[in-house]
């Protein structure tokens, strides 16, 4: 009956039916087929239209014919999705415990994402029988395409699929997918003229609007019908009204960006540059870390690494962690390459994504620029994959699958045949870790390109205390701010404070209550007035003096970024200061407002949150404060003392990038710590293995895998419940590999915000060894995975940085 089998990925998040389904393909859609293409199918006893994905093609199978469906309709003229990010969705579901669904949504932009109704059309019939239903059907559709929706309305029996598939296989109606008649989201329309005449020639009612239109487009010729109404100020239904008499026609025209100026060769190369550029080259290597300090000229090398692919006829991806960072991105990549770039990132509309997506598919640009969501654009020819501040935490997806953009584009490079470049001064523990073993090439950058490294000093908050001082600002970096706005430079402030993450500190002695058991600090809970460790669970009562020095200057640490604005502006009211922090950036266009604002001087003092950290490149930045070091050092993180020395590090690196010298203060109440200064010299080597040390001593990544298990819903006491009886579930089946110590099973805590949007959050964590992670994902995907938990969502993270 079939000489062709598809193997299909249902469009559907239920996990009862995340797995492969198996489809016969009619003879009439035998050459449509192909792998990567989306298709509509019948599912389940109703027959429910649902859409799906071709991921392998057979010409046999072992299922009984009579069991097998068959397809409906292909909906591409060309496959969405490559045979490589195919296998790319299996690798993503199997190692980041995840539905198919999941993964598939990943790879296509929302906007193609075809709907459930489909359209049925009626063909012509020359002595067809049909029956009694067959023809009532029919005779619905016989004059009017109608959706699949609509017609249920008028044909009301319960066999509607059954008709339908009956006078489908007698030739006698079209099945059409919705996509199919519109598909043209990723296009611009356009209208011109269909005749040239004098304007009394047209049959109009000749009205005021009617008339601008038909004069404008005498002009113009091709317009593109948004621009024409807002020129004109008219409605788009009198452009309409026009297209119906037949007086304009429609064209839809992929989105054109205007043609930028290229200027090759922008900077020249130091040798430095160049050695890192012809050793990436020409390296049979595939993954390689770019380590340069800040300043130190990682951007040229990107560039010129592109440059190099596009002249074999390759496309690259540029990875940036923020959208704060990618118009100054698009600036510099716009002067080296012109238009030849697609932009992708979170603030994009639906429609805009698909244009991008178009571009990239179609292979009309040289060059992807974006945050992580752009290490899956369609690209068919890829030459690199460049992740800039490889460190970020942004590279690590927040929603499921919580997948690690690093790790992504190391299998893709395998998959592909391409190279990925991981860039950073401040290469995160893993990744250094990794080119220890051999597993990335190393390249270093250790001189800026045209200035000095900022001078940098610490400063003993504690010492301000005893002056009388209780501000969140030095006497120092109060008088080199004052100086820096008498020279009509700029300053950066940062404080890296999150709302929820209070830790409890002296402010006489710098001393942080941490647990005793996993070495990071513990988190101030109201209900209870309890200490809580949001790893092991471990609970001490809220004290009232310092155990270390005695003093009654023990309390939660709340100071945040709005707290430092109201200061500033008292302390500097005729300077401009703004705010930069997830708070302030409200709608899309703020990142690039307060960019383009502080890069031209309007902005005299900035504040921000990590955002600040981001590989900003302002010349006329000459004092830099990091206002509390120890809101970082101490969250209850294991990774807390990486993020400082990161944080630090990037934050002072915003200094003195120009001609100027650079100044940058670190406030601490403890100066004498070992990361602090550690920063303060920019010492990553000595800072990298004494911190590799204590993770190995604590159990940490990168030596084992920290599995963290979410369980989330509206109802407290199921959640709970929930949550235990899970736990009871992998206690039995791991206790094999709890006895031979390969790995550690906590019990479910509350999750460091416990209710957020009035829903309920239990962690359940587990660290264990490389070797059990395939059997322990099984173990794993049985408990949580294999159907849905009524009322209950699920998210997991492997290695995750926070809690």
């Amino acid at each position: 009956m079939y000489k062709k089998f598809v193997q299909l990925i249902l469009n559907n998040n239920s996990k009862s039916i995340d797995q492969l389904f198996t489809y016969g393909v009619p003879d009439a859609l035998a050459d449509a087929v192909e792998i990567g293409k989306r298709v509509k199918v019948n599912f389940g006893n109703n027959k429910h239209m649902i859409d799906a994905l071709i991921v392998s093609i057979d010409c046999s199978c072992q299922i009984p014919e009579h069991k097998i469906k068959t397809i409906i309709d292909v909906l591409d003229d060309v496959p969405v999705v490559s045979e490589e990010m195919i296998k790319l969705i299996f690798w993503i579901r199997e190692r980041y415990i995840c539905k198919y669904s999941d993964a598939i949504r990943l790879l296509i932009p929302a906007a193609i994402k075809y709907e459930h109704n489909i359209v049925v059309k009626a063909k012509e019939i020359n002595n067809i029988s049909l029956s009694d239903k067959e023809k009532e059907l029919y005779n619905f559709i016989k004059d009017n395409p109608l959706e699949l929706k609509n017609l249920k309305k008028h044909y009301t029996y319960n066999d509607i699929f059954t008709v339908i598939d009956n006078l489908k296989d007698k030739d006698a109606i079209e099945i059409i997918s919705k996509d199919k008649l519109k598909g043209k989201e990723a296009y611009e329309k356009y209208v011109s003229l269909i005749e040239d005449k004098n304007i009394n020639e047209y049959d109009i009612n000749k009205t005021k609007n009617q008339v601008n239109v038909i004069n404008y487009l005498k002009e113009n010729k091709l317009v593109n019908i948004k621009k024409l109404s807002e020129d004109l100020g008219i409605s788009p239904s009198v452009i309409n009204n026009l297209i119906k008499k037949d007086i304009l026609k429609e064209e839809y025209i992929l989105y054109q960006i205007e043609e930028k100026n290229v200027i090759k060769n922008e900077l020249k190369l130091n040798e430095e540059q160049k050695n890192a550029c012809e050793s990436i080259i020409s390296s049979d290597n595939k993954v390689f870390l770019l380590h340069g300090v800040t300043g130190s000229g990682k951007t040229e090398v990107y560039m010129n690494i592109i440059e190099h692919y596009i002249n074999e006829n390759k496309q690259s991806i540029m990875l940036v962690p923020e959208i704060s960072l990618t118009a100054q991105t698009i600036d510099r990549f716009e002067k080296r390459f012109g238009n030849k770039i697609a932009v992708f990132h979170s603030k994009l509309s639906k429609k805009e994504k698909l244009i991008q997506w178009t571009k990239v598919h179609n292979k009309e640009v040289d060059v992807v620029i974006g945050a992580r969501s752009a290490v899956f654009s369609p690209i068919k020819d890829l030459g690199a994959i460049i992740i800039d501040e490889e460190h970020e935490d942004s590279y690590i997806s927040s929603t499921s699958p919580k997948y690690n953009t690093i790790e992504v584009a190391i299998k893709m490079a395998h998959n592909l045949n391409s190279k990925v470049v991981l860039g950073s001064a401040t290469p995160s523990i893993n990744t250094y870790y990794m080119a220890q073993k051999g597993q990335i090439e190393i390249i270093e950058l250790k001189n800026r390109v045209n200035n000095q490294m900022p001078d940098m000093k610490i400063i003993d908050m504690s010492s301000e205390l005893d002056k009388g001082n209780n501000t969140l600002i030095s006497e120092e970096l109060y008088e080199s701010m004052k100086k820096t706005l008498f020279n009509k430079e700029q300053a950066i402030l940062f404080l890296n404070k999150r709302g929820y993450s209070g830790f409890v500190t002296c402010k006489k002695c710098g001393h942080v209550v941490k647990c005793d058991r996993c070495d990071v600090s513990m988190t101030y809970h109201i209900k209870g007035n309890m200490l809580k460790c949001h790893y092991c669970g471990r609970t001490k009562r809220m004290m009232y003096e310092c155990p270390k020095c005695g003093s009654k200057k023990i309390e939660q640490f709340s100071a945040g970024t709005q707290h430092v604005e109201r200061l500033v502006k008292q302390l500097f009211p005729n300077a401009v200061t703004e705010r930069m922090d997830v708070d302030s950036m409200t709608d899309r266009d703020c990142y690039e407002n307060i960019y383009r604002r502080f890069k031209n001087g309007s902005i005299d003092i900035l504040i921000g949150t990590q955002m600040l950290a981001k590989g900003f490149d302002f010349p006329n930045v000459t004092t830099v404060g990091v206002l509390v070091a120890d809101a970082i050092l101490n969250l209850p993180f294991y990774n807390a003392s990486e993020k400082t020395f990161q944080l630090i590090t990037q934050v002072s690196g915003r200094a003195g990038r120009g001609s100027k010298t650079g100044n940058v203060f670190i406030q601490t109440y403890e100066p004498n710590n070992f990361i602090i200064n550690a920063a303060k010299n920019n010492n990553y080597e000595l800072f990298i293995n004494e911190e590799l040390k204590l993770r190995k001593e604590f159990a940490f990544p990168p030596f084992i895998n920290i599995i963290n298990i979410c369980l989330i819903s509206k109802n407290e006491d199921l959640v709970i419940k929930t949550a235990n009886e899970k736990y009871e579930e992998i206690k039995e089946a791991v206790k094999d590999m709890v006895k031979e110590r390969s790995l550690l099973l906590y019990r479910p805590i509350p999750h460091s915000i416990y209710k957020i949007n009035d829903e309920y959050r239990i962690n359940l964590f587990i660290k264990a060894s490389r070797s059990k992670m395939a059997e322990l994902k099984k173990i794993l995907r049985s408990v949580y995975m294999d159907k849905d938990i009524e009322y209950i969502k699920v998210s997991i993270n492997i290695n995750t940085d926070t809690v």
